[in-house]
């Protein structure tokens, strides 16, 4: 398996998404997951903000010697509103789609929509619909949808085991959708920690086209935190991957190795002294981050040098 990492990583220290990439330049990642879900433009009516931060990211790639593995789209709820909320939402990710067309991103992630009113199979239903209203997209630019599973902290959510995920992907029965296993989601999830992430993995079988790598808690905060930071057990997740014949890349979304004041889900704050703001300390310097982010290509290096799956 090839590493791959996060434009989270390095965003906070950028003024763009493009920035954010070339920063990747100074660290060992030679691969990256455009998150294209961080572009509010995708929203904009009118094509032309979004067309300039695509040849943009172009640019970026080049000027860093990256490439792109993988992307996520906007992460919008189609069913949060009216119609005009489902037009905008599906409008915005089709430009995504587009955008992976025009950059040669095989992969891109792309959230189920959700009310809460949804019975179970109502959620596959309208499911249905909005991915079918993105795959014409996805087969006119030769891109693979992959649709990821959810916690359940604070609702049903009917994707949160891999055999949901599994079902959900069988269910819309495609062959441009696919499975991405996100274990920090599942380390979230009730009904996925009874299960295991061994499990999880294995259910989801050879639909497992992309990945999540992250560590938190288990304690209910989505931390994006790298391996060995939480209490997810890789050993547990290395073999699952190993028995579906897990091909893709072994891509972090753990933007945490040091925390930007910005970071959700808890924000450092700043301090206020004799009338007057003091920064000096409210984040990590970028040569620290940069550093961090080494570190986290080398763990990763780790955990699949201890399975004799590691690729350069």
């Amino acid at each position: 398996m090839k590493l791959s990492t996060s434009t989270g990583d390095l965003l906070k220290y950028a003024s763009s998404l493009g920035d954010a990439v070339r920063l990747f330049k100074d660290t060992p990642f030679r691969y990256l997951n455009l998150e294209q879900d961080t572009a509010p433009y995708f929203l904009c009516p009118s094509d032309q903000p979004w067309q300039r931060e695509l040849e943009d990211w172009a640019k970026a790639a080049e000027d860093a010697g990256i490439t792109y593995v993988f992307s996520h789209a906007p992460c919008l709820n189609a069913f949060s509103g009216d119609r005009t909320d489902y037009d905008v939402t599906v409008r915005a990710i089709r430009r995504s789609i587009e955008s992976c067309g025009a950059l040669s991103i095989p992969r891109i992630v792309v959230h189920t929509s959700f009310s809460p009113d949804f019975t179970a199979r109502q959620f596959t239903e309208q499911n249905r619909r909005f991915y079918g209203d993105l795959l014409e997209t996805a087969e006119n630019h030769g891109v693979m949808l992959l649709t990821e599973n959810m916690t359940d902290k604070n609702t049903f959510v009917p994707l949160a085991t891999g055999q949901e995920l599994r079902e959900f992907v069988d269910a819309i029965d495609h062959p441009l959708l696919g499975a991405c296993w996100d274990i920090a989601h599942a380390n979230l999830s009730t009904r996925a920690k009874a299960h295991g992430q061994y499990r999880c993995i294995t259910d989801v079988g050879d639909k497992l086209l992309g990945l999540h790598i992250a560590d938190n808690f288990g304690d209910g905060a989505h931390h994006h935190s790298w391996p060995f930071a939480g209490i997810i057990n890789f050993d547990e997740v290395m073999q699952a991957l190993l028995d579906v014949g897990y091909q893709g890349y072994f891509n972090f979304e753990a933007s945490y190795t040091l925390l930007h004041h910005e970071n959700l889900p808890y924000r450092r704050q700043p301090w206020v002294h004799n009338g007057e703001t003091v920064k000096r300390l409210l984040d990590p310097s970028l040569e620290l981050k940069q550093k961090a982010v080494a570190l986290l290509y080398d763990t990763g290096k780790y955990v699949l040098e201890s399975y004799n799956c590691f690729e350069e």
